[in-house]
């Protein structure tokens, strides 16, 4: 049966001692607040600047699209960015940097990069312990012992763990699309099974702003509704407005991860005799030799919810079920940024399943059905019927 496990938490600052990713996802949230505020200053930016949603130029996938939506008379309102492949600094659609300045652009490629990271980890721990659950790298041979069973011969007991590892560490570099390109040994390995990938990063970095001002009462209302994305994992930065709901099987409930990260803040807050109402913390960061700067930073950009996909699903053997989640608008007079990373396949790349997850004779159907699939296929079965390749 699938364990229920809904989404992870994540402390960035690892309780409070190491700040650099926290750092990137602050400038991140400086970076959000402006690219909505320019909008809401000046309207023309809406009409006349951003474009509307369409295929990257350079795109490897017809999923791999750019560019600005309003919704709901402007009460969903976002942009949808991804990287050049290996050109961080370079983000699509280009009119987010005219807006924003090189800077601001920089500060974001750097959050994608801390966010991505864990990602790739929270994949390659959950596809190594489920390989490992299975047996699926422990080698299979003819015994000509009595008193082993049939097919199975013994062996260094950390051998397998270790080359379940390894695959995980292979699947995470090669299927996961982090915007970088491939490693040249990865690109030998699979010449095979390489089918070639566009200029664009598959895992788009969404810019979003959720309203509620048509909404005459305080009463909450979905306004992205019950669904799971087809992505490894999506990683969403806590929000200082919580709003994110994640579905709960086993206690048929929805609960808010930001607000379970909130109680952490406070408690431990508390347990160090300091304000837990407190919305900002301020830390100490090099500005030199020897020296340091206070900076300020908001409480929420210390923590990152991950959440399983289907992607995840598949490549744990169903043992981590996609997250169903939703989003609920705030209150009227509230507005709630959100800037979640969608962590997907590359499309270059066919489904391996022997080199990501050892003996086939454990895989199990799903994964021999995919087997010699191209990853953007994988994607492509994944999407409703309206969203797929005609």
């Amino acid at each position: 049966d699938a364990l229920p496990i809904s989404c992870l938490i994540v402390d960035l600052s690892d309780g409070g001692t190491s700040y650099q990713s926290t750092m990137a996802l602050s400038k991140m949230w400086e970076a959000t607040s402006t690219f909505f505020t320019a909008i809401d200053e000046n309207p023309e930016l809406e009409t006349s600047t951003l474009p509307s949603m369409d295929v990257a130029e350079g795109a490897g996938s017809i999923h791999e699209v750019v560019g600005y939506a309003s919704y709901k008379d402007g009460d969903t309102k976002f942009v949808e960015t991804r990287f050049k492949r290996g050109e961080k600094a370079v983000m699509m659609p280009a009119e987010v940097e005219t807006i924003l300045g090189a800077d601001s652009i920089q500060s974001i490629a750097e959050s994608f990069d801390a966010m991505v990271g864990v990602g790739k980890d929270v994949v390659r721990i959950a596809t190594a312990a489920s390989s490992m659950e299975v047996d699926a790298f422990v080698e299979r041979k003819k015994s000509s012992s009595s008193n082993q069973p049939s097919g199975y011969m013994e062996e260094d007991e950390k051998m397998p763990f270790i080359r379940a590892s390894e695959a995980a560490i292979r699947l995470a570099d090669e299927l996961i699309d982090d915007s970088n390109p491939l490693k040249a040994a990865s690109i030998e390995a699979l010449e095979s099974t390489a089918v070639g990938e566009g200029s664009v990063s598959m895992s788009p970095h969404r810019l979003c702003r959720y309203s509620n001002t048509q909404q005459k009462e305080e009463v909450m209302e979905a306004v992205f509704g019950a669904h799971t994305d087809t992505t490894f994992v999506t990683l969403i930065p806590a929000a200082s407005v919580s709003g994110l709901e994640v579905y709960d099987e086993d206690a048929a409930v929805w609960f808010r991860p930001e607000l379970m990260a909130r109680k952490h803040w406070e408690a431990e807050r508390r347990e160090r005799g300091e304000d837990p109402s407190a919305l900002t913390e301020t830390i100490q960061i090099a500005a030199g030799d020897d020296e340091t700067e206070e900076v300020v930073i908001p409480w929420h950009a210390r923590y990152l919810i991950v959440m399983p996909g289907e992607l995840l699903q598949l490549t744990s053997r169903n043992e981590i079920p996609a997250a169903v989640h939703r989003v609920v608008a705030a209150r009227e007079g509230q507005s709630r940024l959100s800037a979640p990373v969608l962590l997907r396949a590359r499309t270059g790349i066919k489904m391996n399943v022997e080199r990501y997850f050892g003996n086939l004779d454990v895989a199990g159907p799903l994964l021999m059905e995919c087997q010699g699939i191209p990853m953007e296929d994988l994607h492509d079965a994944m999407q409703p019927s309206s969203m797929q390749k005609q």
